[in-house]
């Protein structure tokens, strides 16, 4: 194929995806034809028109509208410098950028925005956009010159595609706008300062020389692994404006974040332990007035040392019941830390809104979980748009009923600032938003979106992100971080997720989100589940005029702590009837058929039986389970009804 051609079906590419190519003559910077009636009626030309355009002027160079038309805003570095200043401010964080004979055009979505106004860096006032020279943007009314045009070629990140764009936030822009936050500063919701620090912390230290090494530090040598550690433990222990730092449980947690980050093996933990508590004896002798943990004599208190041993079954039995959860099993009442992650457009937010929304509005289960107390939820949802969320409450609303303020959401389109949580403004934002709501849930959809400029395959950069989730949890709040896959690979379905794998370190469970279609070459082109099977079964459960719409399966990736309750997959589809009401339908997860069947339960022909005994429902669910973990779910059920009894029959 000659350049001519190449052209032509670019342009025509271009135009299928619903983008608007106009044609520039070699050598010259203006379109050859007008284009601002398209952007202004709201429609793109024909495929006729740009056909002629090219058979005009075959030589043509491809330019791109950006617009809300056509979805597309571009930052367009020209230089080395532009393009510093920009990594630096946080603006080129996007998979799908161009590299020009000058620099690199980073491309974003336009959004649900009504106007995003151009940019020229030299001639800017610093605030509406940074006055930097050749640091340009290109918005609601620009265009910029595209691939295969001559010096313009595509660079898409690795596993992403041109879908993967993230939508681009307004924002003000200001010489503190970015900072480094340190992941040792506890965060604390009230009244905490986080300004930028001049002094490197251990944690930066460590990880340059790690960078500089090409690898994790190993055991001996000359590493200091020792002294790092008690540095590391000391940062974050110390007194900071008065408030005493991280003590106990939370001062070895970070303690451990920190080798996981940095170290090829761990330093013994019962060490480790020891660490902390000396480095909190010595910082509390010398600020006595901040509740001090020494004895009259100075002398440290010493932890009791206590091993577990057969002794403890029933102790530690009976502390692992106690635990209570909002979404069973994997959202934890007193804080956890969730990634949800799947390939773009296979319905991870989806699942994660209608899962949480269905208990913020006091549901009993949601599919295959259940749902055991009611939480407040903070959704932070940065990606959608006004029309999809107005859709989202309305449809929830009707499925669920009212959550009211036990679910709330701040979105980017209701709000006159930004929340990039790479920014201090951002970060400082989302606490008062959280001081404000009071959540028991934090939801951030996506990490991609909310960390505008964060390089997913930088361990540090996640640190910071496991530091930040980790203070919620010990804050008792639980923390759902939705998260984008690579793409498959070869043979393969729905790859991991994005980034470095220290995204993991901190995680206590992942799920991982794949569509599920019944037609083979649909589930080829989109990456997803072929299984016919599944949505047959599904289709079992259906109501007389309902018919499924969509299907999900979710897989436990990363567990920390595997129950009785949790299974491998689970499959969820979305059904509706003609008057459009919308329901969950999916298989039972064992304990749900368990529970039903110490019960009178109905069978599928409508009658209804006795419950039965918990050896009988053992051979129901062919032994998966043992008796012991049978009779823990039937327990209750039982006991009600029996006490149920005896009050009749009073």
């Amino acid at each position: 194929m000659d350049k001519k051609d190449m052209l032509l079906n670019a342009a025509l590419e271009y135009l299928d995806r619903g983008w608007l190519p106009i044609p520039i003559k070699q050598g010259e910077k203006s379109p050859s034809v007008k284009w601002g009636h398209y952007v202004d009626n709201s429609v793109l030309p024909t495929e006729e028109e740009v056909i002629n355009w090219w058979t005009q002027w075959p030589d043509a160079r491809i330019a791109l509208v950006t617009s809300r038309l056509t979805n597309l805003v571009v930052v367009d570095c020209d230089s080395p410098e532009a393009m510093k200043q920009a990594a630096d401010l946080g603006i080129t964080h996007t998979p799908v950028a161009v590299k020009t004979k000058r620099g690199h055009h980073f491309y974003f979505e336009h959004g649900d925005f009504d106007w995003h106004k151009n940019a020229v860096g030299s001639s800017a006032n610093g605030i509406d956009w940074p006055k930097v020279d050749g640091l340009d943007f290109r918005g609601s009314k620009g265009y910029v010159i595209a691939p295969p045009s001559n010096n313009y070629e595509w660079k898409i990140g690795a596993g992403a595609d041109v879908d993967d764009m993230p939508e681009w936030l307004p924002q003000k822009f200001t010489q503190s706008n970015v900072v480094s936050i340190d992941p040792n500063k506890p965060f604390v919701f009230e009244g905490t300062d986080l300004s930028m620090f001049k002094v490197k912390t251990i944690w930066e230290e460590t990880q340059e020389k790690v960078d500089a090494l090409g690898h994790k530090l190993p055991d001996g040598g000359e590493n200091g692994r020792d002294h790092r550690l008690w540095l590391c433990i000391s940062e974050a222990a110390a007194q900071k404006e008065g408030a005493k730092g991280l003590r106990g449980d939370e001062l070895f947690d970070n303690a451990c974040l920190f080798m996981q980050t940095f170290f090829q093996n761990d330093i013994d933990h019962q060490k480790v332990w020891q660490m902390c508590e000396r480095v909190s004896a010595t910082d509390d002798r010398n600020h006595p007035d901040l509740e001090p943990t020494t004895q009259k004599d100075d002398v440290p208190t010493k932890k009791a040392i206590k091993p577990i041993t057969t002794g403890d079954i029933d102790r530690l039995s009976a502390e692992d019941g106690q635990k209570e959860f909002f979404i069973e099993p994997w959202l934890v009442k007193s804080g956890t830390i969730v990634q949800v992650h799947g390939f773009s457009g296979h319905g991870k937010s989806m699942i994660t809104r209608h899962a949480l929304y269905a208990a913020a509005a006091g549901q009993r289960k949601f599919g295959p979980w259940d749902i055991n107390a009611r939480p407040r939820v903070l959704y932070l949802d940065h990606e959608n748009s006004r029309s999809n969320v107005i859709s989202f409450l309305s449809q929830a609303k009707k499925m669920y009923g009212d959550a009211g303020e036990n679910f709330m959401l701040w979105c980017p389109f209701d709000d006159s600032e930004d929340m990039n949580l790479k920014t201090k403004a951002g970060v400082d934002k989302m606490q008062t938003w959280i001081n404000a709501c009071k959540p028991d849930v934090v939801v951030i959809d996506t990490i991609r979106s909310a960390y505008l400029g964060l390089s997913e395959n930088n361990s540090e950069e996640w640190s910071l992100i496991n530091s930040m989730a980790m203070q919620l949890r010990n804050n008792r709040i639980s923390v759902v971080m939705l998260h984008h896959s690579n793409k498959p690979q070869e043979g393969s379905v729905s790859g991991r997720e994005a980034g470095s794998s220290n995204q993991l370190s901190a995680l206590e469970t992942q799920i991982k989100i794949t569509q599920v279609f019944a037609d083979e070459e649909t589930a080829q082109v989109r990456a997803a589940i072929h299984s016919p099977d599944i949505w047959e079964n599904l289709g079992r459960g259906l109501e007389t005029g309902e018919r499924l719409q969509m299907v999900i399966e979710a897989r436990y990736g990363k567990t920390r702590e595997w129950t009785d309750v949790h299974e491998p997959v689970h499959q969820i589809g979305f059904a509706s009837n003609d008057a459009e009401d919308m329901r969950v339908v999916a298989q039972k997860s064992t304990k749900q058929r368990v529970t039903s069947w110490a019960d009178e339960w109905e069978d599928a022909h409508g009658n209804m039986r006795p419950a039965l005994t918990d050896a009988e429902i053992q051979d129901r669910i062919g032994g998966v389970k043992p008796l012991s973990v049978i009779r823990k779910w039937t327990m209750p059920i039982r006991s009600l009804k029996h006490v149920q009894g005896l009050l009749a029959a009073k």
